[in-house]
């Protein structure tokens, strides 16, 4: 497992670092310039940019013919996707921490604290988590050929489902906490992230069983 995900790091390492950088500027442009609503958009967009060097794993390996490589490996097929989901969750990880040093540097600086920073972060969390559930199934179906169009669909979709899913989310959160659902809504968000990232991670796990090479 650890030599599988060594190697999709050093696929993408070089994009990732691309992509960090890229994202603390915007986090610098939009916290400096754009108005305190804009402000939570910080943390979706710096997860959201983390995480596309992650996809670009499944590409490169076809690219590279290492998808065809690592089957003559002593590890099983199922390992293989775990470690493709594996890295991907720890690439969500490192966002998060992205996004709280960027807020945490911001607040320091400016002496303005982000209001509801956890929520954003949160609800970046679960619309990367959605986004990741849809491309890796998708990926091992239709092969490194489609990824960027994937990529698009999964990413537009995700958002999509975060930003109608609110009203649901709402409701639930206040019937079990009618005083202050803000406070549990985000979690709500988490753990259904969480549920559908784990049961893509099975449905992965099927279809690269029964994919021919």
């Amino acid at each position: 497992m650890n030599g599988l995900l060594l190697t999709s790091y050093y696929l993408v390492y070089r994009s990732s670092f691309l992509y960090t950088g890229l994202a603390i500027l915007l986090s610098v442009i939009i916290l400096t310039f754009a108005d305190a609503s804009m402000h939570r958009l910080v943390a979706l967009l710096n997860i959201l940019l983390m995480v596309m060097s992650a996809l670009d794993v499944i590409k490169f390996e076809g690219k590279s013919g290492y998808d065809k490589y690592v089957l003559t490996l002593p590890v099983s097929r199922s390992t293989i996707v775990q470690s493709h989901y594996l890295f991907y969750f720890l690439v969500v990880i490192y966002g998060v921490i992205l996004s709280y040093s960027i807020f945490y540097v911001y607040d320091l600086v400016s002496g303005t604290p982000i209001n509801e920073m956890s929520n954003s972060i949160f609800f970046g969390i679960f619309a990367v988590l959605l986004t990741g559930a849809i491309n890796f199934p998708l990926y091992y179906i239709f092969g490194p050929e489609k990824s960027d169009s994937i990529t698009l669909g999964s990413v537009g979709g995700a958002i999509l489902v975060t930003i109608v899913s609110q009203s649901l989310v709402g409701y639930v959160a206040s019937f079990f906490n009618p005083i202050n659902p803000d406070l549990l809504a985000p979690i709500i968000y988490l753990i259904f992230g969480v549920i559908v990232y784990i049961v893509s991670l099975w449905a992965a796990i099927l279809i690269y069983r029964r994919k021919e090479f």
